[in-house]
């Protein structure tokens, strides 16, 4: 797939087939993740892969009444609660595999460099006809002691890209963006 393509075709994938993803495929798009750069080749990334369906449930239904409780005074929309408060919504909506990344200090650098893991993580993902998600409600509950003690993650590391991975259920539709807004050229 040529680049401009698979930029302009990545989508926030919601809906998955039911069909696992094999482990020579998560461990391409890991690779893809650490080919990006890093302040001073710092390399500060780390990964949880989480393909349990009973843990990745166990942790939908333990995080949806936390962001419902955090709903009020932020800036999603009221309607979100109700979905929230839907038994059946699931956080990680059914994907195969939750890739963690996370940032293994505290720098300044160190979360931007995980950011640009994660987007080479999911172009890759989406050159090999995989869909992603980047799940920002989990980044506080991610970050708790009790969760990073349970998936074996020293408790200095820092949650910054959870990404669900999955073979997408049918087409995603684009989205529509506005051009660049552009404050200064000189």
């Amino acid at each position: 797939m040529e680049l401009m393509e698979t930029i302009r075709g990545r989508r926030a994938v919601r809906h998955y087939a039911a069909v696992p993803v094999e482990r020579a495929e998560l461990l391409a798009l890991l690779d893809a993740a650490v080919q990006a750069p890093s302040a001073i080749n710092r390399q500060s990334w780390a990964f949880a892969v989480i393909e349990d369906q009973a843990m990745l449930q166990r942790y939908s239904e333990e995080i949806k009444p936390l962001v419902l409780a955090a709903l009020s005074g932020s800036t999603l929309p009221a309607e979100f609660g109700e979905t929230l408060a839907d038994p059946a919504y699931h956080i990680f909506h059914h994907a195969p595999a939750l890739i963690v990344i996370y940032a293994k200090s505290g720098d300044d650098f160190a979360s931007v460099d995980c950011c640009l893991a994660a987007q080479n993580l999911m172009l890759a993902a989406h050159s090999r006809g995989l869909g992603t998600c980047w799940i920002g409600l989990a980044h506080g509950w991610l970050n708790q002691d009790s969760i990073k003690d349970e998936l074996g993650v020293p408790r200095d590391w820092a949650a910054v890209a959870p990404i669900i991975v999955g073979h997408p259920r049918g087409p995603t539709p684009p989205t529509s963006r506005r051009p660049p807004e552009i404050v200064c050229w000189k």
